[in-house]
């Protein structure tokens, strides 16, 4: 019931990157091939890093900066799947009996 299923997370994700960058657009309209440093969302690192604390407080798990420098984030698509990988990674941590974020080595 709590749970999201693994199509719900770029619905849920291009509705904050709209609503953070106030686009203005349906979340629909935001290609997962976009690039975050188009001319539609014209993304900067400040912007970036605003995204990336609104999705922890949102969705309720840390997102490491290792998984950030890790994850080649140039497009919609590549965002979305960091959420989603990060969020995977952290339910199974909880189901596991761990903390809500493993650590990545921890």
């Amino acid at each position: 019931m709590g749970q999201s299923s693994s199509d719900e997370w770029p619905t849920r994700v291009k509705r904050i990157i709209v609503d953070v960058l106030d686009l203005g657009i349906d979340p629909g309209e935001l290609a997962d091939d976009l690039s975050l440093y188009s001319s539609v969302l014209k993304m900067d690192s400040m912007t970036l890093l605003h995204l990336l604390v609104t999705f922890e407080g949102e969705f309720g798990f840390e997102i490491d900066d290792e998984d950030v420098m890790n994850a080649n984030l140039d497009t919609v698509g590549s965002l979305v799947g960091l959420v989603a990988d990060v969020a995977r990674r952290s339910r199974s941590a909880v189901a596991a009996g761990g903390p809500a974020n493993d650590g990545l080595g921890g």
